[in-house]
């Protein structure tokens, strides 16, 4: 199988949100239902991640970008957090660790474990607009809501000379 090349498709849901959405290019996909309640975190997260997965929840509640399809995403994400911190934390003991029998250092295994968790973290942020790249290119929510023509029509309106 060949790589793609070029730049990745834009969600339509972003589109809309950045106010460069064309109804001609919308290619149909599947219309997920919007959750307006943070959904019970699965028993399988740790206590930390289930915290995480709540704030992640209230976040993307308020900006109508949670959806039935997109909880198994942020169930993952909340739990890549999780493993960042507990990662972290484990790095205050020092980045080298003894090993063998002959007792080298060697960098530890924390270090890895950190930053593959903050790659998938933010990987599965951008596609949430969470980041600061991604949440340029969506720009701010309600852009584009007002109709110049309806604004112009407005001023006439309460324009008290007509």
């Amino acid at each position: 199988m060949g790589s793609k090349s070029g730049r990745p498709p834009v969600p339509a849901r972003i589109k809309e949100l950045s106010g460069t959405i064309r109804k001609d290019r919308i290619k149909e996909g599947i219309d997920f239902a919007i959750i307006s309640k943070v959904p019970k975190p699965e028993v399988w997260l740790e206590p930390k991640a289930k915290k995480y997965f709540k704030n992640i929840c209230d976040l993307l509640i308020r900006h109508k970008l949670l959806n039935e399809g997109n909880v198994p995403l942020v169930l993952i994400m909340a739990q890549e957090f999780a493993t960042y911190e507990k990662a972290t934390r484990e790095l205050k003991n020092g980045y080298t660790t003894l090993v063998g029998k002959n007792n080298y250092e060697a960098a530890s295994p924390w270090i890895a474990i950190r930053n593959q968790a903050q790659k998938n973290y933010k990987d599965i942020a951008a596609l949430f607009g969470l980041d600061p790249l991604s949440c340029q290119k969506i720009g701010p929510a309600g852009k584009g809501d007002e109709d110049p023509f309806d604004k112009a029509i407005k001023k006439y309106e309460d324009d008290p000379r007509s």
